[in-house]
């Protein structure tokens, strides 16, 4: 474990120094130090992660449950355990690269895209992210992949790519996922989740709860395309929603 935190620190470091910038992020695919990360988180085992299995009541003692490792401003680590039946409600990471890797389970994934670049880089002012949240907008979005994930198998969320996701745990499951950088309290790389919105209901929309160009794009229809209501962001959750936090008990070196 020790030898991945320092390789995340390190990426961590030259994304800072890149500004943190969307073209580092979406590229980190080709980096070599990215490519390092990458082939040591899947080589991290199960007795170095400290998990037993998906019968091990410590881990699921809880819907969903969350062990955070290590984390910064810069960077997190952090893994999840869903029980069988467990949804993870639709939340996207703006500009932020996650790496995910699916220790074991099942999970019945769907991930969009927003398409207007103002809403997928979250380019607006804390006060407006406020008063869009508030007052519940609407925007468009598009259904990239829907899917079955199996454990263990790794994935992408890029600023620009899979950006947002939801999921539900066909069998109980664990994740691990390593976001670079970290989720911030301002606008800029806020947690939001979203609830999707049926196509056919937006003819009865008023046009004042779209935030974005939907309207336009409702008559085009592009292929996949969706709506997203923005609904709430922590320390509120989703209804029916908890996270339970849970001491870390693998190994740090």
């Amino acid at each position: 474990m020790k030898a991945l935190i320092e390789t995340v620190k390190t990426m961590s470091v030259r994304s800072r120094a890149a500004g943190n910038s969307i073209k580092f992020l979406d590229h980190t695919w080709n980096d070599p130090g990215c490519q390092r990360l990458i082939e040591k988180m899947n080589t991290m085992t199960l007795d170095q992660l400290g998990i037993e299995g998906p019968d091990d009541p410590y881990h699921f003692q809880k819907g969903l449950n969350r062990i955070t490792i290590e984390a910064s401003d810069d960077y997190r680590l952090v893994l999840f355990f869903i029980k069988k039946g467990t949804i993870m409600p639709l939340h996207d990471h703006p500009n932020m690269c996650v790496f995910f890797r699916l220790l074991f389970g099942k999970l019945d994934y769907k991930s969009y895209d927003k398409l207007d670049d103002k809403f997928k880089y979250n380019r607006f002012s804390l006060d407006e992210y406020q008063e869009i949240l508030g007052n519940k907008k609407t925007i468009s979005a598009k259904l990239v992949n829907k899917t079955i994930l199996h454990g263990p198998q790794f994935l992408m969320v890029r600023p620009s790519r899979n950006n947002l996701h939801a999921f539900e745990a066909q069998e109980n499951t664990c994740f691990f996922d390593i976001c670079l950088p970290n989720y911030t309290t301002d606008s800029l790389r806020r947690i939001t989740y979203f609830k999707e919105v049926c196509p056919t209901q937006m003819d009865q929309m008023d046009a004042a709860e779209l935030a974005d160009n939907t309207a336009e794009l409702s008559t085009a229809k592009p292929k996949g395309l969706t709506y997203l209501t923005y609904d709430t962001t922590p320390p509120k959750l989703p209804v029916n929603f908890e996270i339970e936090e849970v001491p870390y008990r693998g190994r740090l070196l």
